[in-house]
């Protein structure tokens, strides 16, 4: 059985190692959401894959013109969308180097910290279920039969009688 197995036990630490990033992803996003800012940008291209899609865009911050990317676009100006050439808000801010993306970091931060409170809830859960399983598994070890001398399993008690 799977969570018996010591590939449990792998996939709970890598559940856990993950699920932490998560978190620390979630809490570096909270505390930009404290001093973010807002900057119009416009999508440059987008690449996809198998993992979903990169949106490139540029935008200006106090004359600097910049070009960064985002693995997610919730934040067209347009109908037309996260297109090539259309406009989209960048939220930014500097802690302490400049971080961007096409989405709030407060949205940013509720969607990491739920995923890392389900991994890591998910890691610990099959930790659990591999100890309870194991340690029944040594609970049915032991012999169900009696001992066939008819003898307890006691230890043996010597009296000694004195004058004898």
């Amino acid at each position: 059985m799977f969570f018996r197995s010591p590939k449990s036990l792998l996939l709970a630490a890598i559940l856990l190692v993950v699920g932490s990033a998560q978190f620390f992803l979630g809490w570096t996003y909270a505390d930009a959401a404290k001093g973010e800012a807002t900057a119009t940008g416009t999508i440059t291209y987008i690449t996809g894959g198998r993992g979903g899609s990169t949106y490139n865009y540029k935008f200006e911050i106090d004359g600097v013109k910049l070009e960064q990317d985002s693995g997610t676009c919730q934040t067209p100006l347009t109908p037309q969308g996260c297109k090539v050439g259309a406009p989209v808000l960048v939220y930014y801010a500097h802690i302490p180097v400049l971080e961007t993306r096409l989405q709030e970091f407060g949205a940013a931060s509720r969607e990491k910290y739920f995923m890392g409170g389900w991994m890591a809830g998910c890691g610990l859960l099959l930790i659990g279920l591999y100890l309870i399983l194991k340690k029944a598994e040594k609970g049915s070890e032991e012999p169900d039969e009696p001992d066939e001398s008819g003898r307890k399993n006691e230890a043996d008690v010597l009296h000694i009688v004195s004058g004898e």
